[in-house]
């Protein structure tokens, strides 16, 4: 076989030349485009799946703010915000303080107010089917901590706030520069912000002398928007059942999202011998645009809703037996020097979040995916609260699945630095390979994958709870 890498590290810089795919940007689409012609290449034919957003960008240039005249520095625009004119909005600037910011108290100004990193314990989020631990006691990252902050645009907006300042707290300027959250919420109709905790001195100082501030979020609103989900099939030798490769094909740096590395190399497998059962390869779009998606749960769940022709076993369908979800291939471990404050690799790996929705899937991933120091993988159990990443629709569906879906701190900052690791980003394609090839495999029986018992809601509800507490007494701690 010849050697893959030069092809993963092409592909990987292609990644680094189109910077952020933001979902239905050029730069996406150009990447779906090259995914669609891959797939062609193989000798299958590709399905196209066509959806429109309404869809907001802001380049970085667009983005600014003055207090009293003074132009402070941002981390990065809150995406689908809101936009600002040209010139910006203007208003006194308002602290508001407290987890639930009084906002009637800001109405005709721009509101500041502080977002603390969140340390949310691991086993409100992720478990494990042994008993050890895969991310540590806790689990940090701007993501939750943009999710669970507490701040209800829609509700500002109501009260007559012209543009909100979140000044992120606990959380080093070198990670919170770029961030893209959070990702999953409607578009608010108010422009806001995040601002580094190194200015939130200088904002508090602004707001309590009653100063004067212009925010600038000039952002272009592209009505009906077209952005494309790609998918193509590998027919079996056998009738009846398949296995679905997934991942999403928008993101924001190398990490977020390369998965259709591993995908294409799937399907070069596929294409290049003979299997059982038929697999199903899709390279979703609408990762950081679900609401205009789905309702609920993450984009594969819509491109489920369209095709349950591909899974649900029903009369004249195929059943899924089994699920790959791919993303964030080869992720490095980053840290901020304490001595120069600047964010860069360890030299290590990022831990990874590696799921199986069954014990027998567990099992499977145990015996086949490569050793990483001398130490086989450890499996994660979806918690009841959450399975993070496209693997959560399989668990929804019940359909038996692995999901890689490894979260940096950077996993959501258009970062330019260079986050993955070939040889990591080789070993854990390797892994998925040979899941492939064994699933694919009518010798290994479908109900020896195990059955899916997604969480109940009372467990769900159970769960949330116990999380919101624990969230809470960090926040009155901090």
């Amino acid at each position: 076989m010849q050697n893959p890498k030069p092809r993963y590290a092409a592909q990987l810089e292609q990644l680094t030349l189109l910077g952020m795919r933001s979902t239905g940007s050029a730069a996406h689409s150009e990447l779906v485009d090259t995914i669609a012609d891959e797939l062609a290449a193989l000798g299958l034919e590709v399905h196209r799946d066509g959806h429109v957003l309404d869809r907001w960008e802001a380049p970085e240039s667009a983005v600014s703010l003055e207090v009293g005249g003074e132009r402070i520095p941002l981390a990065s625009a809150w995406p689908y915000s809101g936009a600002t004119p040209a010139d910006g909005v203007t208003g006194r600037l308002v602290r508001l303080g407290g987890r639930r910011p009084r906002w009637a108290d800001a109405a005709g100004a721009i509101a500041v107010v502080e977002v603390p990193h969140l340390r949310v314990p691991s086993r409100f989020l992720v478990d494990s089917w042994d008993g050890s631990t895969a991310l540590g006691p806790t689990v940090s990252n701007p993501v939750l901590s943009a999710e669970l902050g507490g701040l209800d645009l829609a509700a500002a907006r109501a009260a007559g706030v012209l543009g909100v300042v979140a000044v992120w707290r606990g959380l080093p300027d070198a990670i919170a520069a770029g961030q893209y959250v959070p990702f999953t919420q409607p578009y608010h109709d108010l422009p806001a912000v995040w601002a580094p905790e190194s200015v939130s001195d200088r904002l508090r100082a602004g707001a309590s002398r009653g100063a004067t501030a212009r925010l600038r979020l000039v952002a272009a609103l592209t009505p009906a928007a077209p952005t494309d989900t790609v998918w193509a099939v590998s027919p079996g030798a056998v009738r009846g059942e398949s296995v679905l490769v997934i991942t999403h094909t928008d993101g924001s740096n190398e990490v977020e999202e390369n998965g259709h590395i591993g995908l294409l190399a799937l399907a070069r497998d596929a294409a290049g011998t003979a299997h059982d059962r038929t697999i199903v390869f899709a390279a979703v779009t609408g990762h950081l645009r679900i609401p205009a998606m789905t309702d609920h749960g993450q984009a594969t769940t819509a491109w489920l809703r369209d095709h349950p022709e591909l899974w649900d076993g029903r009369i004249g369908h195929l059943r899924a037996v089994a699920g790959l979800a791919i993303e964030h291939l080869g992720a490095r471990a980053f840290a901020v020097d304490p001595a120069t404050g600047a964010y860069g690799p360890t030299g290590a790996a990022e831990p990874e979040l590696l799921y199986a929705t069954t014990r027998e899937l567990a099992s499977l991933v145990r015996l086949v995916w490569p050793e990483r120091d001398g130490a086989s993988a450890t499996v994660a159990k979806p918690a009841p609260l959450i399975h993070f990443g496209e693997g959560e629709p399989l668990l929804e569906h019940r359909i038996p699945a692995v999901a890689l879906v490894t979260a940096p701190e950077y996993l959501l900052a258009e970062l330019d630095a260079p986050t993955v690791d070939l040889e990591t980003l080789a070993l854990q394609i390797d892994g998925f390979r040979e899941l492939q090839r064994r699933l694919a495999s009518t010798s290994l029986p479908a109900d020896a994958l195990g059955t899916v018992r997604p969480p109940s809601r009372l467990r769900r509800a159970v769960a949330a709870v116990r999380a919101l507490t624990a969230v809470r007494s960090q926040l009155r701690r901090d």
